[in-house]
Protein backbone atom coordinates (compact mmCIF):
# COMPACT_ATOMS: atom_id res chain seq x y z
CA UNK A 1 0.00 0.00 0.00
CA UNK A 2 1.40 3.57 -0.96
CA UNK A 3 0.20 5.75 1.96
CA UNK A 4 -1.63 5.91 5.74
CA UNK A 5 -3.75 8.93 5.78
CA UNK A 6 -4.06 9.73 9.46
CA UNK A 7 -6.53 12.50 10.34
CA UNK A 8 -9.57 13.50 13.23
CA UNK A 9 -12.26 14.55 10.44
CA UNK A 10 -13.96 10.87 9.52
CA UNK A 11 -15.52 13.08 5.80
CA UNK A 12 -12.18 14.69 5.31
CA UNK A 13 -9.90 11.48 5.78
CA UNK A 14 -12.66 9.65 3.51
CA UNK A 15 -12.41 12.44 0.89
CA UNK A 16 -8.29 12.58 1.09
CA UNK A 17 -8.52 8.55 0.27
CA UNK A 18 -10.89 8.79 -2.37
CA UNK A 19 -8.88 11.33 -4.15
CA UNK A 20 -5.76 9.40 -4.10
CA UNK A 21 -7.62 6.40 -5.05
CA UNK A 22 -9.09 8.27 -8.39
CA UNK A 23 -5.10 9.04 -9.03
CA UNK A 24 -3.87 4.88 -8.41
CA UNK A 25 -2.70 5.25 -5.33
CA UNK A 26 -3.58 2.55 -2.63
CA UNK A 27 -4.50 4.64 0.29
CA UNK A 28 -6.18 3.61 3.98
CA UNK A 29 -7.43 6.54 6.33
CA UNK A 30 -8.00 6.26 10.17
CA UNK A 31 -9.29 8.51 12.62
CA UNK A 32 -7.66 7.37 15.98
CA UNK A 33 -3.84 6.65 17.15
CA UNK A 34 -3.73 3.13 18.04
CA UNK A 35 -5.60 1.75 14.93
CA UNK A 36 -2.82 4.04 12.50
CA UNK A 37 -0.05 2.64 14.90
CA UNK A 38 -1.67 -0.85 14.30
CA UNK A 39 -1.18 -0.19 10.88
CA UNK A 40 1.91 1.30 10.83
CA UNK A 41 3.37 -1.75 12.35
CA UNK A 42 2.27 -3.80 9.19
CA UNK A 43 4.47 -2.32 7.20
CA UNK A 44 2.88 -1.92 4.66
CA UNK A 45 3.10 1.43 3.78
CA UNK A 46 5.59 4.11 2.02
CA UNK A 47 4.08 7.75 3.50
CA UNK A 48 2.16 8.97 6.53
CA UNK A 49 -0.13 11.99 5.92
CA UNK A 50 -1.01 13.37 9.06
CA UNK A 51 -4.07 15.60 8.69
CA UNK A 52 -3.92 19.13 10.65
CA UNK A 53 -6.27 18.25 13.28
CA UNK A 54 -4.03 15.69 15.08
CA UNK A 55 -2.66 16.87 18.10
CA UNK A 56 1.08 17.40 18.84
CA UNK A 57 1.12 14.20 21.32
CA UNK A 58 -0.14 12.37 18.55
CA UNK A 59 1.88 13.51 15.88
CA UNK A 60 5.12 12.87 17.95
CA UNK A 61 3.90 9.28 18.17
CA UNK A 62 2.79 8.78 15.07
CA UNK A 63 6.16 10.47 13.53
CA UNK A 64 8.22 8.18 15.66
CA UNK A 65 6.47 4.89 14.72
CA UNK A 66 6.89 6.02 11.04
CA UNK A 67 10.57 6.62 11.52
CA UNK A 68 11.52 3.15 12.87
CA UNK A 69 9.55 1.55 9.78
CA UNK A 70 11.45 3.85 7.40
CA UNK A 71 8.02 6.24 6.01
CA UNK A 72 8.10 9.49 4.75
CA UNK A 73 6.05 11.52 6.85
CA UNK A 74 3.89 14.42 5.61
CA UNK A 75 2.02 16.89 7.72
CA UNK A 76 2.46 20.30 5.64
CA UNK A 77 -0.12 22.46 6.78
CA UNK A 78 -2.82 23.30 4.00
CA UNK A 79 -3.53 26.73 5.06
CA UNK A 80 -7.15 27.08 3.54
CA UNK A 81 -5.95 25.00 0.47
CA UNK A 82 -8.50 22.62 -1.11
CA UNK A 83 -7.76 19.29 -0.18
CA UNK A 84 -7.48 18.23 -4.06
CA UNK A 85 -5.01 21.06 -4.17
CA UNK A 86 -3.38 20.08 -0.73
CA UNK A 87 -3.14 16.51 -2.20
CA UNK A 88 -2.23 17.53 -5.32
CA UNK A 89 0.99 19.67 -3.97
CA UNK A 90 1.98 18.20 -0.93
CA UNK A 91 1.40 14.51 -1.12
CA UNK A 92 1.12 13.15 -4.77
CA UNK A 93 5.13 14.39 -5.69
CA UNK A 94 5.85 12.49 -2.54
CA UNK A 95 4.41 9.17 -3.86
CA UNK A 96 5.78 9.55 -7.12
CA UNK A 97 9.49 9.83 -5.62
CA UNK A 98 11.30 6.49 -6.68
CA UNK A 99 11.40 3.68 -3.52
Amino acid sequence: MDVLVVGRSRSTVDAAIGLLETWGFAARGVTADEEALTALDSRRFRVLVIGGGVERTSRDRLKASASRHGLTVVEVRRNGRDLEVYLREEVVPVLREPD
